[in-house]
C-alpha cells in the first residue's frame, strides 16, 4: 500500500506508544478546524500550525524551505519566530524539528534525524523529530 492510501485510511492502529497514537490522532489528523484556519489556508501549514500549537512548550525548529504561510502559521502558534536551521546539529531533550522536503534537498538531512535518539514522522513530503528524554526512537510512515 502506498504512502499516499495510508495517509487517508490509516488509523493508527500499528503504534503501540499511547502518547504517540495520541500525537498521531490529536495533533497530525486532527479533523476539527482551529480558531487560525481562517488565516491558514492550505493543510501543510495548518499541520505546521497544529504541531507547533501543541509543542509551544518545547523547543520548535524548522529546517529547510518553507513557504510564507508556513512560516505564518507557525509564528502563530509559537507567538514568536520559530527558530531555524540549515541543518541538524545539537538537537537533544524536548525538541520538535519540522523538516522540509525530506524526499528531496533533505534527504541526507531527513536520514541522519532517523538514525538519531528520536521519534519521527514522514508524511511524505515533510517530516516531524520529536525528541523525548528517555525514549526509545520510533519511526512512523503516516
Amino acid at each position: 500500500m502506498n504512502q499516499i492510501a495510508r495517509w487517508w485510511h490509516g488509523k493508527g492502529f500499528g503504534i503501540q506508544s499511547r502518547s504517540d497514537y495520541e500525537y498521531l490522532k490529536d495533533v497530525i489528523k486532527e479533523p476539527l478546524p482551529y480558531y487560525a484556519y481562517e488565516q491558514i489556508k492550505s493543510e501543510r501549514a495548518r499541520l505546521i500550525y497544529r504541531v507547533c500549537n501543541h509543542d509551544k512548550e518545547r523547543k520548535v525548529t524548522m529546517v529547510g524551505m518553507f513557504t510564507p504561510e508556513e512560516q505564518t502559521a507557525a509564528r502563530l502558534a509559537l507567538h514568536h519566530e520559530p527558530d531555524t536551521t540549515p541543518q541538524l546539529a545539537h538537537l537533544h531533550g524536548r525538541e520538535t524539528v519540522i523538516v522540509s522536503d525530506i524526499t528531496g534537498e533533505n534527504a541526507p538531512l531527513w536520514q541522519m534525524a532517523q538514525e538519531a535518539q528520536a521519534i519521527t514522522w514522514d508524511m511524505g513530503s515533510i517530516g516531524l523529530v520529536r525528541f523525548v528524554e528517555g525514549r526509545y526512537p520510533e519511526h512512523y510512515v503516516v
